[in-house]
Order: structure tokens, then C-alpha cells, then sequence
């Protein structure tokens, strides 16, 4: 039984068949030119769409008006120098500016209704039975809300649209850095100017920054967190500074629906008739 064994251990000199075998196999392919290497996986990388200024201006349009409306339910958080506000709020946000916001208490009740279009603003603060009517201005709506902006800019941050109007626009600018894509728009007769970056698989944006005429930040808008709501991709956070004002706002959407059937009089406000009228002074 031991026999292979001796075989195998014959003298130094004796060379298997098998050997001969390889040695065979190898001359033939050094011969033929067909020298093993070793396969490689190649990555081949998706070839990125053409991304122009025109692209963008026609990918934000569509976007724009893909959102129709949107209900939902967020946390928002406002910080200024002096205080803290927490909410949670019930939010209708309808075309450009026809918004209403409900500010619900711990029970989920509303405590303060708020329902404006572009021009006028209706404020109800029901556990003190007072309200507002009248003038839509950033600096009435930081009065009673906390939030300084107008109305058409707080649908667009709920939203996420961007207001770019193509007649308006003198100047514009696409760059790409450290892998995003910056837009530059600059208005008509101004010196002030935004900054959009666009994260560069989707083209979702990611910040927008606008620039006053001296070259200072005066506003800052970022977008995150963003996740299918239906067939939308939609930034269920979105935070903005306002330097100038010591401000800040983050919106963080904890449920939402796009583009749903609503009727015209969830934006009419029936104010009590013992209700107290607010001064603005």
C-alpha cells in the first residue's frame, strides 16, 4: 500500500507528467500570446446628464410646479436673541402665498389660527380671544408669530420652491465645487444676488443663500432630510437663518401629504364677534 509513495520519491531528477503537463500548457499560451492576467472589474461610472443654467432654471420650474399644495403636521423652532419658541404646527399651504397655519397645543387643539394670501393676514389667538386683520408685512407676522418674513416666502419655505423669474434675471452663473452645483442669479438693476447648491446625483436642492448689495449674507436657507412623499422627493427639514434679525427657523415636516383635493374656505378665518382686536403699533 505504500507503493505510490515510493514512486513519488524517486531520484532528484524525476520530473511528474504533470509537470510536463503545465510546463506544455504554459509555452503554448507565451506562443499564442494568451498569458494569463488577472481580470480586473472595471467600474464604469454613469455619465452625468448635461447640467446647463438653462437645465436648472427648467428642472426648478418643473418642480415648482409639480407641488400644487401640501398638508401636513411639523416641528418648528424659532430662536432669536432674547427667546426659544417650540411649536407644532398644522400646516395648508395652497399655490404661491395661501397659507394656514394652526399652532396646536399639547391636547392637539389649536391655540392660535393664522390664514393669509399675498396682501392681508388673519391672526386669531383663541385662548385670548384676540385677533388681527390687516397688512401681510414680515413685520406684523414677527409681531404676533415670531416669524419675519412674508407670506409668499413662508409658502415657499414650506414648500421648498424657489422664486426665479427668467425676465428678472441679469446675471447667472453655474459652477461646480467640492462636488455640488452652485447657481448665481443676480436681479436687474441690483447688486444683491442668490446662491443656490444643488447636490449633484439628483440635483435636489441644498442651500440657498442670499447676498444684500454690500456682499453679506442675509438670508440662508438649508434643505436636508429629504424622502419620497408619494411620487415626490421632498425635504422634510428645512432650517433659515436671517443674520441681519439674530433669527432662526427649522421646520421638520413629521407627516405630510402633496397635491391633495381641499376646498377654498379652509383659508377663510370666522373670528368671533366678542373677540378683541388686536393694536399694532
Amino acid at each position: 500500500m505504500t507503493t505510490g509513495i515510493k514512486q513519488a520519491g524517486r531520484g532528484n531528477n524525476y520530473i511528474s507528467p504533470i509537470v510536463y503537463l503545465l510546463l506544455f500548457i504554459t509555452y503554448c499560451l507565451h506562443s499564442s500570446g494568451c498569458t494569463y492576467k488577472k481580470i480586473e472589474k472595471i467600474i464604469i461610472q454613469p455619465e452625468s446628464p448635461a447640467v446647463s443654467v438653462s437645465s436648472i432654471i427648467d428642472l426648478i420650474s418643473e418642480r415648482n410646479n409639480k407641488i400644487k399644495n401640501i398638508r401636513g403636521i411639523a416641528n418648528i423652532n424659532i430662536i432669536s436673541s432674547n427667546s426659544t419658541q417650540r411649536v407644532k404646527e398644522a400646516i395648508v399651504v395652497n399655490g404661491d402665498s395661501h397659507i394656514r397655519l394652526e399652532s396646536l397645543n399639547i391636547t392637539g387643539q389649536p391655540s392660535l389660527i393664522m390664514v393669509s394670501d399675498s396682501n392681508a393676514v388673519t391672526i386669531y389667538n383663541i385662548n385670548e380671544n384676540r385677533f388681527y386683520k390687516g397688512d401681510a408685512s414680515p413685520e406684523v407676522l414677527h409681531k404676533i408669530t415670531g416669524i419675519y418674513l412674508s407670506p409668499l416666502e413662508i409658502a415657499n419655505l414650506l414648500t421648498g420652491r424657489q422664486s426665479i423669474e427668467n425676465n428678472r434675471i441679469e446675471d447667472m452663473h453655474l459652477a461646480k465645487e467640492n462636488s455640488a452645483y452652485i447657481l448665481r442669479t443676480q436681479s436687474s438693476g441690483s447688486k444683491s444676488y442668490n446662491e443656490i447648491r444643488f447636490e449633484p446625483t439628483n440635483l435636489s436642492t441644498t442651500t440657498i443663500k442670499s447676498y444684500d448689495d454690500t456682499g453679506k449674507i442675509v438670508k440662508f436657507i438649508t434643505f436636508s432630510d429629504y424622502r419620497k412623499a408619494g411620487e415626490y422627493l421632498f425635504p422634510f427639514k428645512r432650517q433659515i437663518l436671517l443674520p441681519p434679525r439674530g433669527l432662526s427657523m427649522t421646520v421638520e415636516y413629521t407627516d405630510l401629504e402633496i397635491n391633495t383635493e381641499m376646498e377654498e374656505s379652509i383659508f377663510n378665518l370666522t373670528i368671533p364677534e366678542d373677540a378683541e382686536e388686536m393694536e399694532m403699533n
